[in-house]
Formats: C-alpha cells, structure tokens, sequence
C-alpha cells in the first residue's frame, strides 16, 4: 500500500467501517474547550496537535458548539484526529458529529480535491444504499487552499464497536449518514474537516444536506 492508499485507508471518521475501534486508543470524553487547561480542572488538555487542528477548522467555520464533548482524539504517525459529538451521545450512538484530521507531510502527494475523491470512494466501499456525493468547487481563505463537498449515504451500516460495557461489536439498523467535508491544504500538510448527521435512511429524492441548506447546516448549534 502507497503512502497516499495508507492515508485515505484511514481517512475515516466514525461512520466509515474502515476505522480501528475508537476503544483501541480514545481518550475519555471530555467537555470542549479550545484554552489549556490545568490536569486538576478534569478537563481533557487539548494536544498541541489537536489544537492546531481547531485553529485551521475555526478558519473554514468548523468549530463545535461549547455544549459538545471532544469524544476522541488520536495521534498515530503523522495523522491527527479528533471528533466533537454533542454531550448527551456517544461514539456507538451518535446524530452530530464534527471530525478534524490531519496529514503531516501529505500536500506534497495529493491535491485536497483528489483526496475529497478518494473520500467519496471509501464510502462506495461500505455504503449499503447510494452514495451521494457533490463536489461544490475550490475556495481560498488566508492563504489556504481548499476544496469542499456534500457526501454521505442514504444507507450506512450502523456498526457498534466494542467498549469498557460491551464485550462485543455489533450492528443494529442502517442509518442514513449526510455530511459537509472540506479538505485543506498549507502546502504542506492535508487537513480534512467534516460536519455530520445521521438520520432515518433516505434516498436520492430526500437527501437532507444539500447545496441549497448546507450553510444553514453549518450555521446551526
């Protein structure tokens, strides 16, 4: 597997099968806070990786709500990942989710929209239904560089990983999965930034995130 085949492997938040369980290396939930904060204030400390994460999604208008928890981080290699759920819901049980990963060293093999394209074929590899997928074109903020779009699913499998409760993975009823991906280059290194949902299956005809509503997506709390 090349170096780019390896990164898009694992380009994956928790709604594409092909991640590891999150139980394998999560950290524990904790509220989101974008400040350092001491160990004995029982806030998780953000990573320096982590932060510069929230410093370029805040850019393109990815920043959780202050009500959301940081449910996962990771760090393996030159990959950076964290995801941001609301505080009621878990990674096994989720309806929103924010994912910010990134690539050290990766926008020297890959352009942010072959990469946004490599994305849309992951999900063709476990999508159940119809994979809908809406490139809306290139933009530059601050000197980034960056691609976004419209992916998701109308039938995904809903998988449960194992936990510290249950001993066992397992899979209820497919959900519907619909999200807005920007992907972000600084020359050198490859940011992918997400917001999703997860609802009823839909179809083609009843998709819920879509050109015309995606920025009142994004604008919602």
């Amino acid at each position: 597997m090349n170096k780019i085949a390896a990164f898009i492997c694992y380009a994956g938040c928790s709604g594409i099968a092909s991640l590891l369980p999150h139980t394998a290396y999560a950290s524990s939930p904790a509220w989101v806070t974008l400040e350092p904060q001491s160990d004995s204030s029982g806030v998780l400390v953000m990573s320096s990786d982590v932060k510069r994460l929230t410093t370029v999604s805040k850019t393109f208008g990815f920043l959780p709500p202050l009500s959301w928890k940081l449910a996962f981080d990771e760090k393996r290699g030159d990959m950076t990942m964290a995801e941001f759920i609301p505080i009621n819901e878990t990674l096994n049980d989720w309806s929103n989710l924010m994912c910010m990963q990134g690539f050290n060293g990766l926008a020297e093999d890959i352009e942010p929209a072959e990469f946004l394209d490599s994305m849309a074929d992951t999900y063709k590899e476990h999508c159940q239904g119809e994979v809908i997928y809406q490139p809306l074109g290139s933009m530059k903020v601050e000197g980034y560089e960056a691609v976004h779009g419209l992916l998701g699913c109308t039938s995904m499998p809903n998988i449960h990983n194992a936990s510290a409760v249950v001993s066992a993975s397992y899979i209820t009823s497919p959900r519907g999965e619909m999200g807005y991906f920007t992907v972000i280059s600084d020359n050198e290194n490859i940011y992918l930034v997400h917001k999703s949902i997860r609802t009823a299956v839909f179809t083609k005809e009843t998709v819920p995130i879509t050109q015309s509503n995606y920025r009142d997506f994004m604008a919602e709390h």
